[in-house]
């Protein structure tokens, strides 16, 4: 059985996605604006044998009947938070084989001064970075910025073009043989080898020269967690990790179905992406003590909060919809990765799925073998890369996983046991592969003189 890719999934900020849960007696994310904090889980996460710390991020908040609810405030429902990009230089200073997903929006950046950030970062971390790329739904976002929110499909729309700019920037405009160094000529770079970028696309425009030299992997990592058909598609041709949404074994395997065949249909190969599901875990010596602290975390959520949290993140207030009727029939501009999840159920059920996951997937509950055994069953359904690991409280319920139920999964042989330097995109597909393969799109953007590509095209 191959091995799994295992995440951790946090946001600078209070609470991660069950609301209330911030006041747990164990929970320490309060401290979230401490560096401190930060590098503590970073090194938690190393001797866990995690292979990335994923860092959500959006500039909303929720918005109901156009009023922010005092709830918002009183509950720390997605504010205050921070940007979690300047964390990142510093943990990974702080860690030596951990890898970093961040996320920043299509919709609100540009993409040279994105493209920027990332490659100073590809540096500094020598090649553990990754974009986390995401169409920003929220109406409120808009009103931040002063535009007007553009429909669902449009948005990716301008995604594909953000990334065929940004494409351009880290693949097409210094070659690798432009950087020489070389202090006895006293030539830093030759200037043949450098070429200008000159886009014109529907959304965004950009003419000159890439101002940050090759970094290890040129291209980030390319992460996607759309869900909706046009999101499936837009991962489908460029992703390289896809978050995939589902609540049991059937739905993650149809998606990863779906995901793997359209991603033949761009001209990639099926496992050129890898699928990762949300995963969270309660364990303890017996299974009755386990479900019983499940239960105990589940009392601090605020359902009110809740309900708020999930129009933040949709468009959709669940205290106006008829209990009775199916959630297939509710619609949205907004988000839809978490309205297409409960499509074949009732509205009453998927509220109530909802007060009580939250955004969780799949939650596993038990001794810490049974746990691992439970894991292994779900990757032979369905055909799963790895998990992005959702904790209940920060930081014992990383502690907990990496202390009691890894080392069940490394004797089964789907965890690592050894320490693996190199690139982000090499621990994802191999020693020598830290550039994307020639069959991905963005490398039509490179030079002839590129040749460091180890990957051939399928």
């Amino acid at each position: 059985m191959k091995q799994i890719i295992l995440g951790a999934f946090e946001i600078n900020q209070v609470n991660l996605t069950s609301q209330g849960l911030w006041a747990h007696p164990q929970q320490n994310t309060y401290r979230y604006k401490e560096l401190n904090y930060w590098i503590e889980l970073a090194r938690t996460l190393e001797r866990g044998y995690f292979d990335f710390l994923f860092l959500a991020d959006s500039y909303g908040y929720p918005l109901l009947n156009g009023e922010v609810p005092a709830v918002t405030f009183e509950q720390a429902v997605e504010v205050p938070k921070n940007d979690p990009m300047p964390l990142i230089p510093a943990l990974a200073a702080a860690t030596e084989d951990l890898n970093f997903i961040v996320t920043t929006s299509t919709s609100w950046e540009h993409p040279y001064a994105n493209a920027r950030r990332f490659a100073t970062l590809d540096h500094l971390t020598a090649g553990r970075v990754a974009w986390n790329v995401v169409t920003t739904s929220s109406a409120v976002v808009s009103k931040l910025f002063g535009t007007t929110q553009l429909p669902h499909d449009q948005r990716y729309a301008m995604a594909q073009d953000f990334l065929d700019l940004s494409y351009r920037l880290f693949e097409g405009s210094w070659e690798d043989r432009a950087v020489l160094i070389d202090k006895a000529k006293r030539i830093y770079a030759d200037p043949q080898f450098v070429h200008t970028v000159a886009h014109d696309g529907p959304f965004f425009k950009s003419d000159g020269y890439f101002n940050s030299e090759p970094s290890p992997q040129r291209t980030p990592v390319l992460v996607q967690a759309g869900a909706s058909s046009t999101g499936r598609a837009f991962a489908a041709a460029n992703a390289e990790i896809a978050f995939v949404q589902g609540k049991d074994d059937k739905m993650l395997r149809d998606q990863i179905q779906d995901l793997r065949r359209l991603a033949v249909d761009a001209g990639r190969d099926a496992s050129s992406i890898k699928a990762i599901s949300g995963l969270s875990v309660v364990t303890a010596p017996t299974q009755a003590e386990a479900e019983e602290k499940l239960e105990e975390y589940l009392s601090w959520i605020n359902p009110e909060a809740a309900r708020a949290y999930y129009a933040m993140m949709t468009g959709v207030d669940l205290s106006s919809l008829d209990p009775a009727s199916s959630f297939s029939n509710v619609t949205t501009e907004g988000s839809r990765t978490q309205v297409e999840r409960y499509k074949d159920i009732s509205v009453k059920e998927a509220v109530l799925d909802f007060l009580r996951r939250g955004m969780r997937e799949l939650i596993l509950v038990g001794k810490p073998k049974d746990v691992a055994d439970q894991i292994v069953a779900i990757l032979e359904t369905t055909d799963l890369d790895g998990f992005n690991y959702t904790p209940f409280v920060s930081p014992g319920s990383y502690e907990e996983l990496g202390q009691m139920v890894v080392p069940e999964l490394q004797r089964i042989g789907i965890v690592r046991s050894e320490r693996s330097r190199g690139t982000f995109r090499e621990r994802l597909f191999g020693t020598g592969q830290s550039r994307l393969p020639a069959s991905h799109p963005a490398a039509k953007y490179r030079r002839d003189g590129d040749v460091k590509d180890a990957r051939k095209a399928v």
